[in-house]
């Protein structure tokens, strides 16, 4: 799911004063999307989401939806996972007090990624291990160009969750390739993916471009590179790695494929984000388009490009296409997650904002209340993303009530 805390801050700071003054907290965004989007906070779900592994065969390597507490293959459990995502925030939360304007901008946006797995653990372990797979999965392609004792290390200390060790042993990989350019790039890659998972997304980018350099047309490393130039708001060179990655996976693919649909998404979220909404809508299309013929109406890539198409009509004070695209996405998330989830409550606030747009405030409370239902649930009464909803619903209603005033 695409980088939701994210883009709120990007499209909050967008907005003219009385529009802040009434919004404060809505909307969806990645994935990124990447996104990339999962959670709350922006208008339109910029999803991030890390194209899919695959092998050298073409075969994409997912994982399973059923996440046991304690999963086989993996040492690392759902409760280990969440122990992480804590420590780090407490980390990041310290470090915060000491750090300077450029350095703030990075802890904020690993905070809010943090934030964001927290709220749904399950999803965020899920993925975890998804990814997991379909990296072992790559690595046991490469056999014969890795030692093969160092790579069997290297792969029990990702599976055990061992990630220290397994770092290491890719900077051995690194460190002894002796002009063994793909082994030395695939390494270098993996240690980015180790600290991306540790959400020490400054290193992880570096390591994503290091691998670049090494083997420049590797579109997956290009995509996890662009991925992380979304989070930290540098569009402009997400576009021109995302452009770097879709040629690679037309190439490899074709056009209706999983991986371009992705990477069109993630390039339309960069164009909204830049206040290119036409162009956005063209990228999300093509996604919409490509992710229908791969898995149908009911399907979470689905909703999401259409949310997306929501927000960027909406964007260009196009109501009715925009609620059309807005209700699309929530049916297919009603009938995936049912009510009580994030992207529910996203796709409720869209409609919201959009109804209250053409001045229709009953129907946008209609749909701001379960909106806010969903955020108290999740959130709690306290956080200030569930204050500033709950402020917004009452704007709402100040304004029916002004209007049947008059």
């Amino acid at each position: 799911m695409q980088q939701i805390w994210h883009e709120l801050l990007s499209w909050w700071q967008s907005l003219s004063g009385t529009e802040q003054k009434f919004l404060g907290f809505l909307v969806t965004v990645m994935t990124l999307i990447v996104a990339l989007i999962s959670s709350y906070g922006s208008k339109f779900v910029k999803r991030s989401n890390t194209v899919k592994q695959t092998t050298n065969s073409g075969d994409t390597i997912t994982g399973g939806t059923h996440i046991d507490r304690q999963n086989n293959y993996y040492g690392i459990t759902l409760e280990e996972h969440e122990q992480r995502l804590k420590r780090r925030e407490t980390e990041i939360r310290a470090e915060l007090e000491q750090a300077h304007a450029a350095g703030r901008r990075v802890l904020e946006t690993e905070l809010r990624a943090i934030e964001q797995q927290l709220q749904d653990t399950a999803a965020s372990y899920q993925d975890l291990i998804a990814d997991l797979t379909a990296r072992i999965a790559q690595l046991e392609t490469l056999r014969g160009e890795f030692a093969d004792a160092l790579l069997d290390r290297a792969i029990e200390a990702l599976q055990q969750g061992e990630t220290e060790k397994a770092d290491n042993l890719f900077q051995q990989i690194e460190d002894e390739g002796e002009g063994a350019i793909k082994s030395i790039a695939e390494a270098t890659f993996q240690r980015g993916k180790i600290a991306e998972d540790a959400i020490r997304y400054t290193d992880a980018l570096e390591r994503y471009e290091n691998a670049i350099r090494l083997q420049p047309d590797n579109a997956l490393y290009l995509n996890e590179a662009g991925n992380l130039h979304l989070k930290f708001a540098n569009y402009k060179k997400a576009i021109e790695y995302f452009e770097l990655a879709l040629a690679g996976y037309i190439k490899t693919h074709g056009e209706d494929h999983s991986n371009v649909a992705t990477i069109r998404n993630n390039q339309g979220s960069a164009w909204h984000s830049l206040g290119e909404y036409q162009k956005a809508t063209n990228y999300y299309e093509q996604a919409l388009a490509s992710n229908l013929k791969t898995y149908g109406e009911n399907h979470p890539d689905v909703a999401l490009n259409r949310n997306n198409l929501g927000e960027a009509y909406r964007q260009l004070s196009e109501y009715p296409k925009s609620i059309d695209y807005y209700e699309q996405a929530l049916v297919t998330n009603l009938k995936i997650h049912g009510e009580d989830h994030p992207d529910v409550a996203i796709n409720r606030n869209n409609l919201g904002l959009a109804w209250y747009a053409l001045g229709e405030h009953q129907k946008a409370i209609e749909y701001l209340e379960p909106a806010l239902v969903t955020v108290e649930q999740f959130l709690g009464n306290n956080h200030p993303n569930t204050q500033a909803a709950r402020a917004n619903l009452d704007a709402v209603r100040a304004a029916l009530n002004a209007s049947q005033k008059k």
